[in-house]
């Protein structure tokens, strides 16, 4: 475990913040809820911009839905694949061909039209209470190219967590919550992993889909939109505000996205409108998630909370280095790394949950600078946690 040494904090970078909620489907695949549905439920859930991912479709584009609507940015991607691989693409212009065993060429087809995207539900387990244990996790580990992978997936957890229909019945009003409170442990460990070799980015969602059950009068929608969207979301930071022109604010938050610049919050909870982590040294200034920085003695994280009920935790190369349950912190790095924040929440009674997933910032080796290495001697990493 590294220990690094606290430092007052002082104010960090100014940003422009806007939340969004990723892996939307709507009746253009299987979604039950319609584009205008949708757009209404995330006006009232008090969101700024959606990604609409139906599956190996962009038909919302084609159809208009690309833009503003009540104040709300709708942005459309899709998911591809069938069976397994599932890939979300943003920033394409045309379909992508689904190819479930060689996912390697959805993610250069996705690269090819300048887009990027993320592996959807990676770790997904199957359970017989849901449709016939069928899941959709994946299955090729050595592809790269990819901007990031989903590490908290809504759905997808709350359908493998109960074994019996009666169960999943029971704690959906009970305690609609409860199936999701944490991330896959596979999910993160492969995620650090992953980002030790290169910058990986973590998403997250709900896979909204708007489940029905029965007819007319007695139709039961369960997890409607509007919960979802104030479950698991990403927020960005921008270094200025979203332009009023869509095309432009697009590309903004398009290029938040698939530079890391954005946080992962269970909204549930508590709104996380407000956290900020970033790194910096006199030589290189300060960067944000996602930025990259040269290791120097004087290399210090810092890390700002918007509740005094957090568990601030720093985790490096995947493993804890620190944690204290104070608003701010500033942590000197000693070695480079892969660095993260996770942020749980403190509750009066019950386990402390997961609130805020930051992406990493990476601190490089400052004799190699330009060049990408987190390793104090490039080549010869830290053996795997």
């Amino acid at each position: 475990m590294e220990v690094g040494e606290k430092f007052e904090v002082k104010k960090g970078m100014n940003l422009f913040e806007y939340t969004g909620h990723l892996h939307i489907h709507s009746t253009f695949s299987d979604g039950k809820g319609s584009m205008s549905h949708i757009v209404a439920a995330a006006r009232q859930a008090g969101l700024d911009f959606i990604g609409i991912t139906d599956h190996n479709t962009l038909a919302a584009r084609d159809e208009g839905w690309e833009g503003r609507h009540d104040g709300v940015l709708v942005i459309v991607g899709m998911e591809v694949n069938h069976r397994k691989n599932h890939y979300v693409a943003f920033d394409v212009t045309e379909p992508v061909p689904p190819d479930d065993e060689n996912p390697g060429n959805v993610i250069a087809a996705v690269n090819a039209q300048g887009g990027f995207g993320y592996m959807a539900h990676p770790v997904e387990k199957g359970n017989p209470a849901f449709l016939d244990g069928c899941c959709y996790p994946w299955d090729r580990w050595e592809l790269n190219d990819y901007s990031g992978l989903e590490i908290w997936n809504f759905g997808s957890l709350w359908r493998g967590s109960y074994r019996r229909l009666w169960q999943a019945l029971f704690w959906y009003y009970a305690d609609p919550y409860r199936a999701a409170r944490f991330p896959e442990p596979e999910g993160l460990a492969l995620w650090d992993r992953l980002s030790r070799e290169r910058p990986v980015s973590a998403f997250v969602g709900s896979d909204a889909h708007a489940m029905t059950l029965g007819r007319g009068l007695l139709k039961v929608t369960f997890f409607p939109y509007r919960f979802l969207f104030t479950t698991l979301n990403v927020h960005i930071l921008l270094p200025a505000a979203l332009e009023s022109d869509f095309s432009t604010a697009r590309s903004q938050i398009l290029g938040a996205l698939r530079k890391g610049q954005f946080f992962c919050c269970s909204d549930y909870l508590q709104p996380g409108n407000g956290f900020r982590f970033s790194a910096l040294n006199e030589e290189d200034g300060e960067v944000g998630m996602g930025g990259q920085i040269p290791h120097t003695p004087g290399t210090v994280l810092r890390v700002v909370s918007p509740s005094p009920r957090s568990i601030i935790r720093i985790i490096k190369n995947g493993r804890l280095a620190y944690q204290n349950r104070q608003k701010t912190l500033a942590f000197k790095v000693l070695k480079p790394g892969t660095f993260r924040v996770e942020i749980y929440l403190r509750t009066l009674f019950g386990p402390d949950l997961p609130w805020i997933y930051s992406n990493p910032i990476y601190v490089t080796d400052s004799g190699l600078r330009g060049r990408y290495c987190l390793s104090a001697h490039c080549g010869s990493p830290e053996p795997s946690p």
